[in-house]
């Protein structure tokens, strides 16, 4: 039997991604722009070289971690399309936050962070789905916390990319509906994982709306709807093991004080 080679396919693969998000950094060209005006409301839509590139990275991603899981593992993979959601969505995160920066120092920095990150979730996802592997219980917690930091800088790429509510609205509700899939695939058993994946991106959307006219930063807006976000989650999580309310107040406490430390520093701007 061939010996596996995953490290080196991901590797590889990896590099062909951030080939796509230099592109990105070294060209930002117009396609197309239209504007829309429907019973007085107005909306621009345009599509840039540096979107373009970004979803054809996202989709090369997963193409090669559909190729991976079938090439390793073509008896052991059940729900393949479930192990491509997070690879996805992290491409995705990856490509806008990197164009915040440009071709910048900092830019070309966090390209060697993010090229880490991307091929740390595409391993782990290959390692979750080999029941062989030693690492399997750590690939999983691994996964289940980068769930939640891909969440956290989508947010923030998001609001520092997209001024409209009308756009960013939609684009959160998929991010939160594909990250919650993912997490709650984790802890919770049974067919209610999709209805409670939809109510928790309906409610990050009523979450985000408000936020989004209070007078904060980026970061602190960022970090408020990934609070909200910590919060949905973790109460559903818990009510599927029927833990104590107590618990959960427990587990919730840092993550509220910091909250308001966050919006307290935001609003007064010490």
């Amino acid at each position: 039997m061939e010996e596996r080679r995953p490290e080196l396919y991901f590797s590889t693969l990896t590099g062909i991604v951030m080939m796509f998000f230099i592109l990105t950094a070294l060209t930002n060209k117009e396609l197309f722009h239209y504007d829309l005006n429907l019973f007085g409301f107005s909306l621009s839509v345009g599509l840039e070289s540096t979107e373009l590139l970004i979803f054809l990275a996202a989709v090369f991603t997963n193409l090669g971690m559909y190729q991976a899981l079938r090439l390793y593992l073509p008896d052991e993979v059940d729900q393949v399309a479930l192990h491509l959601f997070l690879p996805f969505a992290v491409t995705l995160t990856i490509g806008f936050t990197l164009r915040s920066f440009g071709s910048s120092d900092n830019g070309w920095m966090l390209l060697l962070v993010t090229a880490v990150l991307l091929y740390l979730v595409m391993y782990f996802e290959y390692v979750s789905c080999d029941p062989a592997s030693v690492f399997r219980p750590l690939s999983i917690i691994v996964l289940d916390s980068l769930c939640y930091a891909v969440f956290l800088l989508f947010m923030i790429a998001l609001r520092a990319n997209i001024s409209r509510l009308v756009l960013s609205l939609p684009a959160a509700f998929i991010l939160c509906l594909i990250v919650s899939l993912k997490i709650y695939s984790f802890h919770i058993i049974g067919s209610s994982v999709p209805l409670l994946s939809f109510v928790t991106g309906m409610v990050i959307v009523f979450a985000e709306t408000g936020l989004h006219y209070m007078p904060i930063n980026i970061v602190s807006y960022g970090t408020l709807t990934f609070l909200w976000y910590y919060t949905v989650t973790s109460f559903f999580i818990s009510s599927d093991r029927n833990e104590s309310f107590r618990l959960l107040r427990r587990r919730l406490l840092p993550a509220w004080l910091l909250a308001l430390i966050v919006l307290v520093y935001s609003v007064v701007g010490l």
